[in-house]
């Protein structure tokens, strides 16, 4: 929702996130696991930043204000086990507060929906998250799969645990 006057804000913030590193020189659990090369990552995780930028700049180019303030943090360490979020949540940056943070928006492999369906986790960790993903998607003309709790190999994971209600696209 849009608001018109700062006062009229509601308290809080969103943090939308992505990770930056990818998954390494292939592998046991890589798509190939017979070979070690780089694996740039355009799935994992340069099309979760790519989501991520365009967000903001979205909504950075809007004359109306938002109802609430959002956060963009692109996160590394991701694939060595969540590292820069876990860092985000203990140590988060100056003017933010982990008790602040309404909710958390992770964008992880989103550059191969498959049959026009997107999977979307964490849909359980907060009574409202339905109704809006699948409003979203309904209006977006995809396919949605909500559900699930926030925990999961990926950076919404060290804020749910914090106890903020997460996404995982």
């Amino acid at each position: 929702p849009i608001c018109g006057p700062k006062e009229k804000r509601l308290p809080g913030v969103v943090v939308v996130g992505a990770h930056y590193d990818h998954l390494g020189f292939g592998g046991h659990h890589s798509l190939a696991p017979d070979k070690k090369e780089p694996h740039n990552g355009a799935d994992d995780n340069a099309s979760g930043t790519a989501v991520l930028l365009e967000v903001a700049r979205t909504l950075a180019s809007r004359e109306e204000l938002l109802a609430r303030d959002i956060v963009f943090v692109a996160f590394s360490g991701e694939e060595s086990g969540v590292l820069g979020s876990t860092h985000f949540t203990r140590s988060p940056p100056p003017g933010i507060v982990m008790k602040d943070v309404v909710a958390m928006v992770n964008m992880d492999m989103v550059g191969r929906m498959r049959e026009n369906k997107v999977d979307v986790l964490g849909a359980d960790s907060a009574t409202e998250w339905k109704t809006i993903v699948d409003g979203a998607c309904e209006k977006a003309r995809v396919l949605c799969a909500p559900g699930g709790d926030g925990y999961g190999p990926s950076d919404q994971t060290p804020f749910y645990a914090s106890g903020v209600p997460v996404l995982h696209f």
